[in-house]
């Protein structure tokens, strides 16, 4: 099984040419729309992993959907999975080649859930709130969480900022029941 400093090796490898043709936006962009056209056609994702059909049948198809839509850069680099037979590793190069790009570029990641979609109004505000603090651009993950019944969940890394009504409701029960047994 491919390790993970494999697959780092290959976004690297794809960051480095990317960043010399300054070009890193847009190659993450591309690799993301073959990511998601290979998520969204079972077709073209059972023939792009399967084992057993030929790297010359599978350039093909390569050409066949991504030759234009593409750069060559991209396309190439796709040619070379295909070669070294690592083709099945694609989506977890490009979370890598996300990071080293967003790295670069004085990116961070924010994952933000709330109970429904918010206004993009409410995002901007998020977002210079958090570039403010954290000196960095924002690049959300926005997930819905009708669970969470109102407010907001962020995560930076590894801090969790936890503003959601579930989680608000659950103090105060905590804090009642505390309060409840010393009398």
């Amino acid at each position: 099984m491919l390790s993970a400093s494999v697959a780092r090796r290959y976004a690297r490898a794809l960051f480095d040419l990317a960043r010399e043709r300054g070009q890193v936006e847009e190659v993450g962009r591309e690799v993301e729309q073959v990511v998601e056209a290979m998520r969204a056609s079972r077709e073209l994702r059972g023939l792009w992993e399967h084992r057993e059909v030929s790297p010359r049948l599978k350039r093909a198809l390569l050409e066949q959907h991504f030759k234009g839509k593409v750069s060559d850069l991209v396309l190439h680099f796709l040619f070379l999975l295909v070669a070294k037979r690592r083709e099945a590793w694609l989506p977890r190069i490009l979370r890598e080649y996300v990071t080293l790009a967003d790295e670069a570029l004085g990116r961070v990641e924010v994952e933000v859930r709330s109970a429904v979609p918010l206004p993009d109004e409410v995002l901007a505000s998020l977002a210079e709130r958090l570039r403010q603090r954290l000196g960095k651009e924002v690049r959300f993950v926005r997930r819905v969480d009708p669970s969470l019944l109102g407010g907001l969940v962020v995560r930076v890394g590894d801090v969790l900022m936890d503003g959601s009504v579930r989680t608000q409701l659950r103090r105060m029960h905590q804090r009642l029941v505390g309060a409840g047994g010393n009398g």
